[in-house]
């Protein structure tokens, strides 16, 4: 405990506030960011402990005094007088994502199991966009100006008789591709349902608006029904996964395709985790939700701005034009299939949802969930406890090598596999 009181006042008391030492609070933060990260090898469990209390108070307390607004840290942390608690796998992982260097992406799961092998599959096989990031948005010279390839996971004993499960990849329409962060997520899909994973590379914003994402979408479905991890052939059964904005352009697909249907094919059954339904923003969770320093387990470290909903309206700007603009699109309005939690949502196939009860986003699961069973479609919305945005990507532990797993992923990625088994195996018996 000692140590703790140490690190924080050398780290932040003396730099009341952001107007002092400025090149001396950027290095202590640094810092605390080290001590979060590291695996303290050669420390005791009580110094660990002590050290990552430290950094969760540093780096909460980071965000309200670079505003330049002093605060006593008093206000908003209780430091033990007596005794120490030690923090759970939930604390580390947190105060790993709050010490990122990264933007939490070297904090995401980062194996793919030995039993899946990728196959990539270029535009010129699939018949799919092939398109560029622009100069701006690219960060690797070669994937970025050659995008539009998708991915095969394909799991040991996979084939063509195998049920076929269409991914779509988060990153709030603007970021990320099937190659770059998601191979770990699809490859363990692949793995833990025994199923082939498609995961296709839709265009993304600021290049391109809606409804090209969408377009993109049905483009990979009309594939998959047609072929298979072992070349053409037709699908007995394809479900459709995804997770943050993916999530919601999963959910988009399946309600356009109850409205426009694929002969000789159609969906199986859905499961989103942390899907973003609502582009309106309206949730109460977006308020109640948001980050807050010391406040408690419904606070979403994924999400540290003030206002969230606010914050998120450039991008949403960049997906649908905004306001007044020419050709925008209310994200209200019931045809806007990307924005799903405003669509008719009668007659769906089964689906699950899976979301952090500490999430922003959280409104966007439940009130969908709750308008789609209205409409008399069968959802399930499965809410894990203290758990953040995308949480079943960290369930390695946020990074460190020896990081304790992270238990409530493991548990919603069982929960995403025996939905699809489940489904598989009523689908086995009807035929």
């Amino acid at each position: 405990e000692a140590l703790s009181v140490f690190v924080f006042q050398r780290c932040f008391l003396h730099n009341s506030t952001c107007k002092l030492y400025p090149e001396d609070r950027a290095t202590d933060f640094s810092w605390a960011g080290q001590v979060a990260t590291s695996k303290h090898t050669g420390h005791d469990t009580e110094t660990d402990t002590a050290l990552l209390w430290a950094a969760l108070l540093l780096r909460s307390a980071a965000a309200s005094h670079c505003s330049g607004r002093p605060r006593s840290p008093v206000q908003s942390w209780k430091m033990p007088t007596s005794g120490l608690e030690k923090p759970d796998a939930i604390d580390l992982c947190i105060a790993k994502l709050l010490a990122s260097a990264s933007d939490t992406q070297d904090e995401l799961d980062q194996t793919i199991p030995n039993n899946v092998k990728i196959k990539e599959m270029p535009p010129s096989e699939t018949g799919f966009v092939a398109w560029s990031r622009q100069e701006d948005m690219i960060i690797d010279e070669v994937a970025d100006k050659n995008r539009g390839i998708a991915d095969w996971v394909i799991p040991e004993g996979a084939t063509n008789v195998t049920p076929r499960i269409l991914y779509c990849h988060g990153g709030g329409y603007e970021f990320y591709s099937p190659q770059d962060v998601y191979r770990p997520t699809t490859s363990k899909l692949a793995a833990s349902t025994g199923m082939p994973v498609f995961a296709f590379d839709y265009r993304l914003i600021p290049e391109f608006r809606h409804p090209a994402q969408l377009d993109d979408a049905v483009a990979a479905f009309k594939f998959i029904a047609k072929n298979g991890p072992e070349g053409p052939g037709d699908a007995r059964a394809i479900f459709i996964a995804g997770d943050s904005a993916g999530g919601g352009l999963a959910l988009a697909l399946t309600v356009y395709l109850r409205d426009h249907p694929v002969e000789g094919a159609k969906v199986a059954g859905v499961c989103a985790a942390s899907p973003e339904t609502d582009l309106a923003c309206e949730g109460e969770s977006y308020l109640t939700r948001r980050w807050k320093e010391g406040g408690g387990h419904q606070c979403d470290p994924m999400f540290r701005d003030e206002d969230p909903a606010a914050s998120s309206l450039p991008q949403i700007h960049k997906l649908l034009g905004a306001p007044g603009d020419e050709g925008s699109i209310h994200p209200k309005d019931p045809k806007c299939y990307i924005s799903v939690k405003h669509t008719e949502l009668h007659d769906l196939p089964p689906i699950l949802i899976i979301v952090g009860d500490a999430e922003v986003m959280l409104s966007d699961s439940v009130d969908f969930g709750e308008r789609a069973k209205e409409a008399g479609s069968d959802v399930k919305v499965s809410v894990y406890h203290r758990m953040w945005h995308t949480f079943m990507q960290f369930s390695e532990g946020c990074g460190a090598p020896d990081a304790a797993p992270l238990q409530p992923a493991l548990d919603a990625q069982k929960e995403q596999a025996d939905f699809f088994k489940g489904l598989q195996d009523k689908l086995l018996k009807k035929s």
